[in-house]
């Protein structure tokens, strides 16, 4: 339907300009302040009427599109055919043609924003708003068709003929008072009908909104141009206004994410007021000058002066109302950097500034949909999602730690450029939340294992020492019973009990290694290593062992060192079938360096960390160091390797 009215429309705006032509070529009295309107009017919204007219989901747009431009076209066309010249029914074709037009073009600004952009009211509290304006276009149908030819703004004359129906009373003032009041009554409350769907949508609906505006805006002031123009010139220039509105209604319904919209209304924005200020100006002087020769090249050279420095304050004031951006973007990156490098602690970088970087990003560049997505699977949202964003992917240290979403639209070269730097920032509080979550993971599994160790340790101590002793006791006690009575059966009891004892102090002994093995309280962590690698090595495997000086160590260090390299070994000899194993251990500056090395065949690639690898980095990051495992040069054997800190301050952070 909807694309039928639009090709009927179209159809009848061109045959009313071919006809337009034949009686200008005849020179019969014609309207050129009507004609160009109207078929460009018929044409304009034909065309949106019918594009719009094969999708489902815009019909109701695309009919009421249609009727506009119908209207135009068929006034035209009408009016046109009377001035024929004795044509059959010329005088009821010039009484339709006479009134038609007017709720056309009524229904622009009193029915067209209650419906869009999806044909359907903001709410049904909206009903009573669609009354009256469907009452405003009817009554100002009514009003024209009664209103004697004579009488009508731009006087009728076609030879003879009269308004058959025309009354001189609807001319009177009270009338025209009524009429009046009904338009302008149902023309407010269709424009705030659109102020309240901009405050209740974001996203999609809000861009769409964004594209009504464009529209209306371009007809205004290309309309109000053409009113300061001298005909003929402003008669066309007036003519254009009728084509903004239908392409930008045409745009919003179809829901096309056609993102430059932002970047049509700062421009649109810009050269407006610019527009306003020039002739403004160049009316001013040439008034002051009065009629003198020189009087416009005066004015023309006032206008440049004035135009150069208002085009940048106008650049950058456009560019704050759409897009949000500040005078000086630069000073708000400054801003945002100095906050995140105020910002000590890691665990406010977590909870706090990652919220504030997204919402103030937003804001720079007035996005309704802004997230920061988190390589471990995290997002922090500002705004309704819509079902397409533009992602910008966030690299801290040469690795991607997350991606910066933001609701689809073009943008200049300037604004890529702006959002690289912002996407740089944001990559800084992301790689600190990422380091934050993977701390508090760490020290999560470090209470974990020491949770589980004194777990261990009381049930070893309950179920195994605990019961021993408590033997030993109880025959301790028997052979004291049995000295005086039954010597023989009390020494008896007492040579058992001795190799029982000796039991019990190696099963305390296992458990005390298990907390701090001995060898490192009697040899050091250098003895202890070497004692490790003559542990591990065997008839087919060689350890070598590499040690600088150490020093004296932190009983925390050399204990995590100790486990570490302990651990590496056991992992070297279990499950890599290496047959030369190198550990070296140095000390550098503040921090104590660990490297075991294998020539075995190595960890896949898609192997889950196991409980080994897992307690080798938590034993480190339990200290505020690192533990990594990789592939050996070219991709065989395992390397272990590990950073302590020494110092007490690192130790203790």
């Amino acid at each position: 339907m909807g694309y039928l009215v639009g090709v009927l429309a179209v159809g009848s705006g061109l045959v009313g300009a071919v006809l337009h032509a034949a009686n200008a070529v005849a020179g019969r009295d014609v309207e050129p302040s009507f004609w160009l309107l109207a078929a460009l009017g018929a044409i304009a919204y034909g065309s949106a009427s019918a594009f719009l007219g094969a999708r489902s989901r815009a019909r109701r747009v695309a009919i009421l599109l249609g009727a506009i431009g119908l209207g135009q076209g068929l006034s035209l066309l009408l009016r046109e055919y009377a001035l024929l010249g004795d044509a059959p029914l010329d005088w009821l074709a010039l009484w339709i043609g006479s009134w038609l037009w007017a709720p056309a073009y009524i229904a622009t600004a009193a029915l067209l924003p209650l419906l869009l952009p999806d044909g359907a009211l903001p709410s049904p509290r909206w009903r009573p708003a669609l009354v009256l304006s469907v009452v405003a276009l009817a009554a100002e149908a009514v009003w024209w068709a009664l209103l004697p030819y004579h009488l009508q703004d731009v006087p009728i004359v076609v030879r003879e003929l009269r308004n058959p129906v025309g009354v001189a009373a609807a001319a009177a003032p009270v009338v025209l008072g009524v009429i009046a009041t009904l338009t302008v009554a149902a023309v407010a409350l269709a424009l705030a009908s659109i102020v309240v769907r901009w405050r209740a949508t974001t996203g999609d609906r809000r861009q769409q909104l964004k594209w009504l505006l464009v529209g209306g805006a371009a007809t205004v002031v290309v309309f109000a141009l053409g009113l300061l123009v001298p005909p003929p010139a402003g008669e066309v220039v007036a003519a254009m206004g009728a084509i903004p509105l239908p392409a930008a209604c045409a745009v919003a319904a179809l829901r096309h994410r056609l993102w430059d919209v932002d970047l049509v209304v700062s421009a649109g924005l810009r050269y407006a007021v610019l527009s306003v200020v020039v002739i403004a100006v160049y009316a001013a002087v040439v008034a002051l000058l009065g009629a003198s020769t020189g009087a416009p090249v005066i004015a023309t050279a006032v206008v440049a002066l004035v135009l150069l420095p208002l085009h940048a304050r106008l650049q950058r004031w456009a560019n704050r109302v759409v897009h949000g951006e500040p005078d000086d973007p630069g000073t708000a990156l400054a801003r945002l950097g100095e906050q995140l490098a105020a910002t000590s602690d890691p665990a406010d970088v977590a909870d706090r500034l990652l919220p504030e970087v997204v919402a103030r990003i937003s804001g720079l560049l007035r996005s309704p949909y802004t997230a920061i997505s988190l390589a471990d699977g995290g997002i922090v949202a500002h705004g309704d999602r819509p079902e397409e964003v533009d992602r910008v992917p966030l690299a801290y240290g040469g690795a991607e730690v997350g991606a910066l979403e933001l609701t689809p639209r073009s943008r200049s070269g300037g604004e890529r450029r702006r959002l690289e730097v912002l996407a740089r920032q944001a990559a800084v509080a992301v790689h600190s939340v990422l380091l934050t979550r993977e701390a508090r993971r760490s020290r999560q599994l470090v209470v974990a294992a020491r949770e589980e160790e004194r777990r261990r340790l009381r049930w070893d101590l309950h179920d195994g020492v605990g019961p021993s002793i408590a033997a030993l006791a109880l025959q301790a006690e028997t052979a004291r019973d049995l000295v005086a009575v039954d010597p023989a059966a009390a020494t008896e009891i007492l040579d058992r009990l001795v190799p029982r004892m000796n039991g019990t102090v190696a099963e305390v002994r296992a458990i005390v290694h298990e907390l701090r093995p001995p060898t490192l309280d009697e040899l050091g962590l250098a003895g202890a290593v070497r004692e490790l690698g003559t542990r591990f090595s065997g008839a087919d495997r060689r350890v070598e062992v590499a040690l600088s000086d150490l020093g004296e160590l932190p009983a925390a260090v050399d204990l995590a060192a100790y486990r570490i390299i302990s651990e590496a070994l056991a992992n070297a000899v279990r499950h890599s079938g290496a047959r030369n194993v190198r550990v070296r251990v140095e000390r550098d500056g503040e921090w104590l360096r660990l490297e075991v090395t294998d020539d075995g065949h190595g960890i896949p690639a898609d192997a889950p960390p196991g409980v080994g690898l897992t307690s080798m980095r938590a034993r480190a990051e339990e200290l505020n160091g690192r533990c990594a495992v990789r592939h050996g040069a070219d991709a065989t054997g395992t390397v272990v390797s590990a950073l302590l800190p020494l110092s007490l301050e690192k130790e203790s952070r």
